[in-house]
């Protein structure tokens, strides 16, 4: 999974098999919110908490014997993922397409707050136990510098009235509770050493009848084969005759507005994003600017690919997790299967 992103250290073997030390690898103790559920919480900040709790519960029973350097990570650093899925779905269901600006908003906030409260919750418990993560003396956060990407900018305010009602009744942390979590982070530590991460949340989303991870759907009504059950159909979430024209699907829009949705998210999260990219063999005619005018305008090529790769970069995405293609024949080719889709 590419959505964690962690810094290892390989553990070192003497010619007897013994170990001459015990480095660190990945546990991966991952959760994601369901944006729906927990926008309708009636208390954001408890619910992101207790999730929080739920996870580190997890860590710090994750006795991985049998995988020695993984057992040492998890009790160095207590490492959870808690990420996000029914992005599209919640956006849809309020009447806001995809990778608009008051889509991009509500995004900034919605991770902002989870990143609020897991700090807030990570502090809670080294203040209760007394411990902090591995090396944590060494952290952006017991410098302080972690928090400046919030204190250097003005003071929180909405963008869009829509978005505004969305978040009513929903504290939204101003300077003044940065500064203040900044302080008790210094003075007393955060238990976990990395908190967020968005997973792919592919079968999860379907047993929860919402969007998986943050992406557009593919398609408004899913067709999925699914052993002995054969053929299954899934709509999206809250589909009706309001809501279809914010269904687009994935293959059907500009990357970038996927691109821009995954950066958003990215500047609140410490970890990494499973971002996807969905592009038609034809692409869609005029909807990238430097087709226009080209010999083949709707024919996707590796030159188009890369472009969308230097644009993610340029914003912060971490990762590329797959690149799908949707062919003329209406088949959907991963990534690995098809060597024009990978650079």
């Amino acid at each position: 999974m590419t959505e964690i992103f962690q810094v290892q250290k390989d553990s070192k073997i003497n010619n007897d098999q013994s170990y001459e030390y015990l480095g660190n690898d990945i546990s991966c103790n991952l959760g994601s919110t369901n944006v729906v559920n927990l926008m309708d919480s009636p208390d954001f900040g408890k619910s992101v908490r207790t999730m929080l709790r739920a996870l580190t519960y997890v860590t710090n029973n994750s006795n991985i014997d049998v995988v020695p350097s993984v057992k040492n990570g998890n009790d160095m650093y207590h490492s959870v993922g808690l990420g996000a899925m029914n992005l599209h779905g919640y956006l849809a269901k309020n009447k806001i397409y995809y990778g608009s600006p008051e889509a991009l908003e509500f995004t900034d906030i919605y991770f902002m707050l989870l990143n609020y409260w897991t700090l807030v919750e990570s502090n809670n418990i080294s203040i209760e136990t007394g411990e902090k993560f591995y090396e944590f003396e060494k952290s952006k956060y017991a410098d302080g510098t972690y928090f400046d990407m919030y204190l250097n900018e003005p003071d929180f305010s909405f963008k869009h009235k829509k978005v505004e009602e969305l978040f009513k009744g929903i504290f939204i942390p101003k300077r003044t509770d940065w500064e203040e979590l900044k302080a008790k982070v210094m003075e007393y530590g955060i238990y976990n050493g990395f908190r967020l991460a968005v997973a792919p949340t592919g079968s999860i989303s379907y047993v929860n009848e919402s969007t998986a991870s943050i992406h557009p759907i593919t398609q408004r009504i899913e067709e999925r084969t699914e052993g002995k059950r054969g053929k299954v159909y899934y709509p999206a979430p809250y589909l009706s005759d309001e809501t279809i024209p914010y269904y687009e699907s994935a293959y059907d829009i500009d990357q970038r507005k996927i691109i821009d949705t995954y950066a958003t998210a990215q500047k609140h999260v410490d970890q990494g994003l499973s971002m996807t990219l969905f592009m038609r063999s034809e692409l869609p005619e005029g909807m990238y600017e430097w087709k226009v005018g080209s010999e083949y305008p709707t024919k996707k090529t590796t030159r188009d690919l890369n472009i969308l790769r230097n644009y993610a970069w340029k914003k912060g995405i971490k990762s590329v997790y797959y690149i799908r293609t949707f062919t003329d024949d209406g088949d959907e080719v991963g990534a690995n299967y098809c060597e024009n889709c990978s650079i």
